[in-house]
């Protein structure tokens, strides 16, 4: 965190206020622990500030659920001021200060929605030092409290780079079962199915199922370049190589790439990049495509399979598409 040395009190609240939210939010890293001793010694009123503030977010963390509006929040800010003398130069100055302070505590604590829609993808810098990329039609619901990170995978697709954190593991959960991880770098798909696919590619992790949930059974340990299928019936692990692990995250640069992947499976990865769904018939579902192809481009992957495969790309009038096995050529 860089703060100004500017001696104006305004600008001295500020900092205190900033500090306090930073401190709520977790451990300082090493350089910041560093400024931050600095700030303190450079003024003894600089002490007297921050602890004023993490008094009043103390109060915040409690009576936060119940304040309804901001007037509320605004009485509460005034009476704790009103309570100490020294505060009183500040004015409305040091509440509007604190209220910097407040929307750092909330916005750590507090659930906050993210989503993509068809064909969009999105990168999130959290507020602990975490990186979320969200791939498209993908919903989450992030939570960093005081003693755990949580993330909810409703749907789609997401790569984690998860800010090391020991005192506040992270936790991602799906329908297909859940991640638990202090700092690593992993992918984590949720299939309508209600399967969930976690795939490491830095660090551990551990994983446990949703038929797990509740029960005294032990989580799963992965490492890089493991793979995890979640759901109901339990946890499979497979190793990857690196190549295939890199293709998992093939969809961070708008591609998808297969290696031997059933047909149907690979025509639902394009489905979330585009409204118009394609079907599959019955007999040609389990075919196996292979290869590298743009998400933007369904039309081109649907050419390549009908070259590649026994099947036929129907179009109907109303726009829809079908695969359909090509009957063997006559002799």
């Amino acid at each position: 965190m860089t703060v100004s040395p500017n001696n104006n009190r305004e600008e001295t609240e500020k900092q205190a206020a900033r500090w306090t939210a930073r401190l709520e939010t977790g451990p300082l890293t090493a350089g910041e622990q560093s400024e931050l001793a600095g700030w303190l010694d450079a003024n003894p009123d600089h002490r007297w500030l921050l602890s004023r503030y993490r008094e009043l977010c103390a109060l915040l963390r409690t009576q936060l659920p119940v304040l309804t509006d901001a007037g509320e929040a605004d009485a509460l800010i005034d009476g704790v001021a009103a309570r100490h003398r020294r505060w009183r130069w500040a004015g409305r100055a040091l509440a509007a200060a604190a209220s910097l302070a407040i929307v750092g505590l909330v916005w750590s604590m507090w659930p906050q929605n993210a989503g993509t829609g068809f064909g969009e993808r999105r990168a999130l810098a959290l507020a602990d030092g975490s990186r979320v990329e969200l791939n498209a039609q993908t919903e989450l619901v992030i939570t960093l409290g005081r003693h755990e990170r949580r993330v909810t995978l409703g749907r789609g697709e997401a790569f984690f780079r998860v800010a090391h954190d020991p005192a506040r593991p992270f936790f991602v959960a799906t329908p297909g079962g859940a991640v638990r991880v202090t700092g690593t770098v992993f992918n984590v798909r949720s299939t309508a199915a209600g399967r969930a696919e976690v795939t490491v590619l830095e660090g551990t992790v551990r994983v446990q199922s949703a038929a797990a949930a509740g029960e005294a059974q032990v989580p799963v340990p992965l490492g890089a370049g493991e793979q995890a299928m979640l759901d109901a019936s339990g946890v499979a692990v497979r190793t990857l190589s690196p190549e295939s692990a890199q293709n998992v995250t093939a969809w961070r640069v708008g591609q998808a790439a297969f290696e031997s992947e059933p047909l149907a499976d690979a025509l639902g990865r394009f489905a979330a990049y585009h409204v118009k769904p394609v079907t599959v018939a019955a007999d040609a579902a389990a075919l196996r495509v292979g290869g590298r192809y743009s998400l933007d481009d369904r039309e081109g992957f649907l050419a390549a399979v009908e070259q590649a495969l026994p099947v036929g790309v129907v179009h109907g009038a109303d726009g829809s598409v079908r695969v359909v096995a090509r009957p063997p050529a006559r002799r």
